[in-house]
């Protein structure tokens, strides 16, 4: 009996390490450079369904976006990152209030701000 126990510890702390270690999958360089370019596609999304006037589109790739954003972990790109995404829920804010013409702007301005992330996260 008292073998079980053991051996039932011993399988949750292996299935607690293997699930771990998925979790953390952004914390090295290659994972946030991936969520970073992924967030960034997804604003580009967002903008261009905000220009096209579909405020559904755009609302569901900003959500998309700023779930790629939570997997970027550490200082990847620290004040400009955190300001990106102010400006993206200000876009957001926009859209959901139905001026898909000035979230398109706002998340041009996104746009732009993350191009410059992403490039400097590739040096």
């Amino acid at each position: 009996m008292k073998m079980s126990k053991i051996s039932t510890v011993v399988s949750s702390a292996l299935l607690a390490l293997a699930v771990s270690g998925s979790v953390f999958a952004a914390e090295n360089a290659e994972g946030v450079k991936e969520h970073l370019g992924l967030t960034l596609e997804r604003v580009k999304a967002a903008q261009a369904a905000a220009a096209a006037g579909n405020r559904d589109e755009c609302l569901s790739n900003i959500k998309a976006a700023k779930q790629h954003y939570k997997e970027v972990t550490g200082d990847a790109a620290g004040k400009p990152l955190q300001d990106a995404i102010k400006n993206l829920k200000v876009g957001q804010e926009e859209c959901l209030a139905g001026d898909t013409a000035k979230g398109a702007t706002t998340l041009t301005g996104v746009v732009n701000e993350l191009n410059g992330i992403v490039a400097t996260s590739k040096k």
